[in-house]
Order: structure tokens, then sequence, then C-alpha cells
């Protein structure tokens, strides 16, 4: 089993320094998690490949960095909004193409906002960032994310039945328990849908810790999803502020060589 990290983790180091981060501390799988629109232009994404590629290390995933405006100009009501932003997403998935990434990992909508989108536009929406994905050979995928309308597992559900075999998911430990769940029961609830998954650890304390610090069952995590056929990668994703991210990142590295 090959563990990854998301370059999120070193935020907000500049993203191609927390790509080479992620390679110094041995990760043979990385998700990329731009943060400006001049990194998505080819020269600098085929300068992050090679990086990439010298140190073999396969980037699994990207995640936009234009998640906070998924509400209003990809979601919202507005359609020229729409008409003005998606160039900005097919960016994104051409930039994942040249990668050789799988997944673009989209957060979408708020659960709760002054104007609640109708349920069918944002199936509508998705659905047409789902067939943009196919022209660059890559698979949009909704995650789990707390106040998103994603955070909801019987949401998820309404985005499967209405999207079938296109529906595929990034399930995000600590998401779903600052959603209210437990993480085993979305997992049983939506196995079949999880492409890719953000690991983190935690305890009945604090949400999100590196993996090994906590109480997390990842022995249970890995049984659920290897019974499920689960093909898909497992990134670390913690967030840098509180920890000494390169000391804990090759922490949970090694936690996870000896431990599974």
């Amino acid at each position: 089993m090959n563990i990854g990290a998301s370059t999120s983790c070193f935020y907000p180091l500049e993203t191609e320094k927390s790509l080479g981060k992620v390679i110094d501390l041995g990760f043979k799988k990385a998700e990329i998690f731009f943060n400006s629109p001049s990194e998505l232009e080819p020269d600098f994404v085929n300068t992050m490949k090679k990086q990439a590629d010298d140190s073999g290390l396969e980037v699994v995933s990207l995640h936009p960095f234009s998640a906070a405006l998924e509400n209003t100009c990809i979601f919202g009501e507005y359609q020229r909004r729409y008409d003005d932003y998606i160039d900005l997403y097919k960016k994104h998935f051409h930039a994942a193409a040249l990668l050789g990434a799988k997944f673009v990992v989209i957060h979408g909508a708020l659960a709760r906002q002054k104007r609640d989108i109708p349920k069918e536009l944002y199936i509508e929406r998705f659905a047409s960032l789902i067939e943009l994905g196919k022209q660059e050979g890559i698979k949009v995928c909704q995650e789990n994310v707390v106040r998103f309308l994603s955070e909801s597992t019987e949401f998820l559900k309404e985005m499967k039945k209405a999207l079938g075999s296109d529906f595929n998911m990034v399930f995000d430990i600590k998401q779903a328990i600052r959603s209210g769940y437990d993480p085993f029961y979305v997992i049983d609830e939506m196995k079949d849908d999880i492409v890719h998954v953000h690991i983190s650890d935690n305890t009945p304390d604090f949400d999100c810790l590196p993996p090994g610090k906590g109480s997390f069952d990842f022995a249970r995590l890995f049984s659920e999803l290897e019974k499920a056929d689960y093909q898909g990668d497992y990134v670390i994703e913690i967030y840098s502020k509180g920890f000494d991210v390169e000391k804990e990142l090759l922490t949970s590295r090694r936690f996870f060589e000896e431990n599974f």
C-alpha cells in the first residue's frame, strides 16, 4: 500500500516547493492543491510534471484553488457567471491531464445560504463538470465537506441516483467527523462510489491529527474498503497550523510502513 500526501499540508508554501517537500519525505503518491491561476499555465504544470517524474512520484489527484468560488460561480443561479468561470475549471482539468492525475476534487455549493439553489441545478452543473473532465480523460469527484451540501450522506445518495455511474466520491475522514457522521457509516453507505481517500487521525477532542497520533481505526478503514474492492489511493491531508508538518508527515509515513 502506497500512502501519499497532499501539497496542501504545507500551505501557504508555494505549490512547487510543497511538492518538493512531499518528494523529499519519500512519498510516491501526491495530491496537488493549486493556489493561483498562473500555476495552471502549461509551462508551470509541465515543470511540476518533470519534478514528479524525476523522483518517481505519481500525481494522483488535483484540487482547484477556486473551491471557495464554486458556491456562486459554478453552482449559483446566475448563468453568465457560470459561463465566465467555467474556463477556469477547464484549465484545472487540462492541468490534471498534463500531470497524469486521475481525479479532480470538487467541494460544490454551501449547505445553507441566503438563496438555496435547486438540487436539480446542482446536479446539472456537476454533470457539466463531469463531461468536461471526460474530455481530458479525468474523473471529476464530489468530496464530502462540512457546511457544504456534500456533508449530507443523503445528498450524496441523491447525486449518485441522478448521475449513475458518472458519480465518483472523494472520502475525507475529518470532514465526515466535522459533519457529525461516524466515518464508517459514510463508508458503508458510499463504499461503491469512493475512488479516492483523504486520511487523517483523530481523538474525541481533536478531529484532525497526523495519522498515528490519534485513535482512528486505520486497520478497519483498509479492511472495509478492501472488501468493497477499493482500487484507489490514500493521501494524508492535514493542516500546517499547529503541526511541524515535515516531522509529522515523516512519522505518519513510517507509521503506515511499520503497521500495514
